[in-house]
């Protein structure tokens, strides 16, 4: 599965990750979402949700492989790396 939050330009996709267990993600944020939270601080929340998850373990991190099919028959596999 991969996790976005946000929109438009604040648009934010981690992932892909592979569920350990069975989870209701529903159910997660609104125990970890302040009942007073404004805006700016569900943003915040929404994009540290991935890895609030993955130090509860509910989910593990899949490695993923970007195919570059370039100009000129130019062609390159890589494995994608982020800042999660």
């Amino acid at each position: 599965m991969c996790l976005a939050s946000c929109v438009f330009e604040q648009y934010d996709r981690v992932g892909p990750f592979v569920a350990t267990q069975d989870f209701d993600l529903n159910l997660f944020v609104e125990r970890v979402m302040p009942p007073t939270a404004e805006q700016r601080e569900i943003f915040d929340l929404m994009r540290d949700i991935p890895r609030q998850l993955l130090e509860q373990g509910l989910i593990s991190k899949v490695l993923c492989k970007s195919i570059y099919l370039g100009t000129w028959g130019e062609f390159e596999i890589r494995e994608e790396k982020d800042d999660l």
